[in-house]
């Protein structure tokens, strides 16, 4: 029984002569149009009745026939029929304005409305994706004194669940009565897609209670779940699950319980579980062996990862591009660059295609290993086809090595493909403008920049600051640090850092300490390099006080120096009796720094280098 009705019929408001049958005399004039008695005489079938659909004449005798077909003794609507269903009670609602008046039209035009008509409206509206409307529906129910049974509240619940109403689909949860499997089905769905772990086991726990098991499918899911948060023993329980249920366990399965155990933590439980998969039969495929892999390489274990690897190939299991993108990605991450390369010329040799990833890790590679020249040679490979992150690199590259006209062709074409051009984009090309020498271009593009950009973060500015500094603009670097003390952009510590390293190269020491403790005002700490930079310009202007001041400050705040910097405080200070007498202790701490091989030499061009990537 669909529903329960708990009112006592209402009075036909229309003529018992305007019965159905007689309404659907009215337009039977035409062959094309439809009518019960047409359509009564061949057998129903669903082609036939999409026909009908489809040749109706006005969108309320087609809604008419659909529910009248669906009375008729043991047929049910296709999915083609639901679908067409869809645009035509879209254009109903259009018309009246309400579900209130398509009912009444419906009633006026001979069907007779029952709970079936009710359920049939709100699972088209559900399957449109026309949520506002089967919410209406669901509510409309009440006024005509019907009682939603378990099919309708599930289809309400996950309304509830996609408009992201968790509550409202929490209470149409609890307030099935008699729950089916499709109530749980669709909680399990829901809460696995939102990562709610504690839920998913609250539901898995009443729904076996209830005598329901989820098929493979969820099973899948709430085990992808549980890894993903590391809950390797649950997993285990999950699967316990599935066997009991008659659902063999799938080499995919397998594969994610693998990898759960490398993100909790357990690599030899990974290990285990694969010779487990091999002695119940279950042969491991690439996916298990490029998992395995990889988790031995995040673990650093090479040896272990470089052996499963050899059984690869010996098995004539031909590496794919994901494990050999995660090769590339490891090798650099190990600081095995050339072993990087290599896996990457062997693409074509393996007749394997390179992806976005590909040249995002490789381009990587050659980034770190600073073998720049190396760059547009990959750089052609990629061609017209990459992604915002690629470019980024791409210019991050490019700006590393001066390649200026390389730059700007990069980003002309990101913003040809309408990219959402970010901070790393503009850092990128700014910075590739100063390494090529055309700072004055740099500048008027930044001007540009942020007065078209507002949510530009302290990275950009900083970057553009550090390259002219680098140039030898000190001049113009420090105003536009200025400005952006002005304008109130995002600085950092490295900001400040950056712009002392200006003041000092420009033999401003006055200003560089008087900027850092305008930083300390603003509520920015310094940090080692801050206090390395002014310090350094300290010691080479001979200002004893103010070194000894700084010193003082970082024994308080317990900031330890870098080698050569103390180096450089003990031969300033160290010349004066009453300054060695002073700092003796602190000096005596540092006598094992200076037996090593420190560079005294002025360092202070390399104090602080800002990355564009």
């Amino acid at each position: 029984m669909l529903w329960r009705c708990n009112w006592v019929k209402q009075r036909k408001r229309i003529l018992n002569t305007l019965s159905y049958s007689s309404i659907q005399d009215q337009f039977t004039t035409k062959p094309t149009e439809y009518s019960p008695r047409i359509a009564s005489k061949p057998p129903l079938t669903h082609d036939n009745v999409y026909s009908y659909l489809r040749e109706s004449p006005s969108d309320l005798k087609t809604l008419n026939y659909f529910f009248w077909c669906a009375k008729q003794n043991n047929y049910f609507h296709d999915d083609r029929a639901f679908d067409h269903m869809v645009s035509v009670v879209e254009k109903l609602t259009r018309q009246y304005n309400s579900i209130d008046r398509v009912i009444e039209e419906l009633k006026l035009s001979g069907c007779e409305i029952k709970p079936r008509v009710f359920l049939l409206l709100l699972e088209i509206f559900w399957r449109g994706h026309i949520y506002d409307k089967a919410i209406e529906v669901y509510n409309g129910m009440n006024g005509f004194g019907y009682v939603p049974n378990a099919r309708a509240m599930n289809m309400m619940m996950d309304v509830h669940f996609k408009l992201n109403l968790l509550y409202g689909a929490l209470e149409i949860f609890e307030g099935i009565r008699f729950r089916n499997f499709f109530s749980f089905d669709i909680a399990l769905c829901h809460f696995c897609s939102r990562e709610y772990l504690v839920m998913v086991k609250i539901v898995l726990k009443m729904m076996i209670r209830e005598g329901f098991y989820p098929n493979g499918e969820r099973f899948g899911q709430v085990i992808r779940l549980c890894c993903r948060k590391g809950s390797v023993a649950e997993v285990f329980q999950v699967v316990g699950l599935m066997i009991c249920s008659g659902i063999s366990v799938s080499v995919h399965v397998w594969n994610m319980l693998v990898s759960g155990c490398f993100k909790s933590g357990e690599p030899q439980k990974a290990v285990d579980l694969s010779n487990k998969m091999i002695q119940i039969g279950c042969s491991p495929n690439l996916v298990t062996y490029t998992s395995l892999i990889k988790g031995f390489m995040d673990f650093g274990m090479v040896d272990e990862a470089f052996s499963l690897l050899s059984i690869v190939q010996s098995q004539g299991l031909a590496p794919d591009i994901v494990l050999c993108n995660m090769m590339i990605q490891t090798f650099t991450r190990l600081g095995r660059f050339e072993e990087a390369r290599n896996v990457f010329t062997s693409l074509q040799k393996r007749k394997l295609v390179a992806d976005q990833y590909t040249f995002a890790s490789i381009l990587s590679s050659l980034s770190l290993s600073r073998e720049f020249d190396l760059v547009p040679r990959i750089a052609s490979g990629i061609g017209t086809d990459f992604d915002l992150v690629t470019g980024n690199i791409l210019l991050n590259c490019f700006s590393k090595v001066g390649h200026n006209l390389y730059a700007l062709k990069v980003l002309r074409s990101m913003s040809n493909k309408d990219f959402a051009l970010d901070c790393y984009t503009f850092t990128g090309y700014l910075t590739a403008l100063c390494r090529g020498g055309a700072s004055r271009e740099a500048v008027k593009m930044y001007e540009i920049i942020i007065r078209e950009n507002k949510c530009l973060d302290a990275h950009f500015h900083t970057a553009v600051i550090d390259s002219l500094i680098e140039l030898g603009e000190y001049t113009t670097a420090i105003h536009l640090f200025k400005r952006c003390i002005l304008e109130k952009y995002p600085v950092d510590v490295v900001s400040y850092t950056v712009a002392m390293k200006g003041l000092v190269r420009a033999n401003r020491i006055d200003e560089a300490w008087s900027l850092f403790y305008e930083m300390k005002e603003d509520g920015v700490s310094p940090n080692r390099r801050t206090y390395r930079t002014l310090i350094s310009g300290l010691c080479k202007e001979k200002e004893n006080e103010k070194v000894k001041k700084i010193l003082r400050e970082c024994i308080e705040e317990g900031v330890e120096l870098d080698p050569n910097t103390k180096f450089k405080v003990f031969s300033l200070l160290s010349r004066y009796r009453r300054d060695f007498s002073e700092f003796r202790s602190v000096f005596e701490k540092w006598r094992s720094d200076f037996t090593e091989n420190v560079d005294v030499s002025d360092s202070d061009g390399e104090l602080v280098a800002v990355s564009v990537g």
